[in-house]
């Protein structure tokens, strides 16, 4: 079989699993919400609090490319921050391909005409995922007992945990080890391996949190813009919102057969939101709502994604980046 042949062989198993795992999801809230009759569920859509929902996704995604930028930079890669934050929300629209390849592929097509070499964008595409999805683990882990979805035993078996955070940022420091002992191999004239500093890699750590953080504040508003009488909004309740919008972000991410993470965040959000409700509205009510919250989440996030990266698509630069050149300092 050629090449050509296995690459559309294995994206068509993909494309199936994918279906299988969103059938699979959307099975299950089918039999969640089913027998509901009109008007039973305490809810009532008040759109002033889910547009700002999508705006705050928005936001965190700015946290996150703007580190990425900065990978760039750091690596050579003297484009723009136009051109780059540009790239970086079109190229979103690849995650919803099975497999999630498309949108290191997506970026280092977009900057290759403005001087970027493919390499440097690929790894650095990858770095800001590793990181950032290092951040929302690490979130995750250090909340997961306000959820109280998990028994005290498992969630608060920290020194497990945080070794399945430190894995993504483990193999960047592995990357770097690597690229100095190749470095000692390859001629003087080879172009350096891509290998952001750890000081770097520590500020996309914050870079990364910073983004959570709005998307716990964008869960806050969304269930305050569905509930009539939502839970208090206090430091309690910021607290469990982040543990559970970062739990289900990393979940989407881990499920990569997904596209966007479609369905495995919702049902891991939904799992995550439920026992907030169960005392005022019941178990059953409870569940209904908490699926609607994650419906109504991913609806006001991809709206905002869809409109950003449509805007970016239909403006498109007119002014040629600066001739790339080799790795700079880490900027402040």
């Amino acid at each position: 079989m050629s090449k050509g042949k296995r690459r559309k062989l294995w994206l068509a198993v993909e494309t199936a699993v994918a279906l299988v795992i969103v059938t699979a999801v959307a099975w299950n809230f089918h039999n969640t919400l089913k027998g509901i009759e009109p008007g039973s569920l305490p809810v009532r859509v008040r759109v002033e609090y889910l547009v700002p929902a999508g705006v705050l996704y928005l936001l965190a995604h700015l946290c996150w490319s703007s580190f990425w930028v900065r990978l760039l930079h750091f690596e050579g890669a003297r484009v723009s921050w136009w051109v780059g934050l540009r790239t970086y929300y079109i190229s979103q629209f690849g995650k919803y391909v099975p497999g999630k390849v498309l949108v290191p592929l997506m970026r280092m097509a977009m900057l290759r005409p403005h001087g970027a070499h493919p390499v440097p964008v690929g790894v650095t595409a990858v770095y800001e995922t590793l990181v950032s999805m290092s951040a929302g683990a690490l979130l995750a882990v250090l909340f997961l007992p306000a959820l109280g979805v998990l028994p005290a035993e498992v969630s608060g078996k920290r020194t497990i945990l945080f070794a399945v955070v430190a894995l993504p940022l483990g193999l960047a420091v592995l990357n770097k080890f690597a690229a100095r002992v190749a470095k000692k191999r390859r001629g003087p004239d080879a172009r350096p391996l891509p290998a952001p500093s750890l000081f770097l890699l520590a500020q996309g750590l914050v870079h990364g949190a910073a983004g959570y953080c709005l998307l716990a504040l964008s869960l806050g508003l969304t269930v305050h813009g569905l509930l009539p009488v939502a839970p208090d909004w206090d430091a309690d309740a910021f607290t469990r919102d982040l543990a559970a919008v970062s739990l289900c972000y990393v979940a989407g991410f881990v499920f990569v057969i997904a596209p966007g993470g479609l369905g495995a965040r919702e049902l891991v959000l939904k799992w995550a939101l439920a026992p907030q409700f169960v005392a005022a509205l019941g178990e059953v009510t409870a569940a209904q709502v908490a699926v609607l919250i994650a419906l109504a989440l991913r609806l006001a996030w991809t709206a905002g994604e869809a409109v950003v990266g449509l805007l970016f698509y239909v403006l498109k630069p007119s002014v040629l980046p600066l001739a790339p050149s080799g790795p700079a300092e880490v900027s402040s």
